[in-house]
């Protein structure tokens, strides 16, 4: 069993890619780049938790399962 951070789904409970972007100070495609790579830093992460303390980013990781996933494509 496996978790991962659902980043797309944050970034949109946060207000959007632009409203995340100007609050981090990056540029607004960066948000999207993240959903893309499906990967965010740790330092990223704890921007954010920091621009938006009242989010429990913890309620973000779905348990996935990698290996079912890999055997379907």
């Amino acid at each position: 069993m496996d978790r991962k951070l659902n980043i797309e789904a944050l970034i949109e409970d946060l207000g959007g890619a632009a409203c995340v972007a100007k609050a981090l100070g990056v540029a607004r495609t960066a948000p999207y780049g993240w959903v893309k790579r499906h990967y965010v830093s740790s330092r990223v992460l704890e921007q954010l938790k920091s621009a938006f303390p009242e989010v429990d980013i913890n309620a973000y990781f779905e348990v996935t399962n990698e290996n079912e996933a890999r055997r379907s494509t």
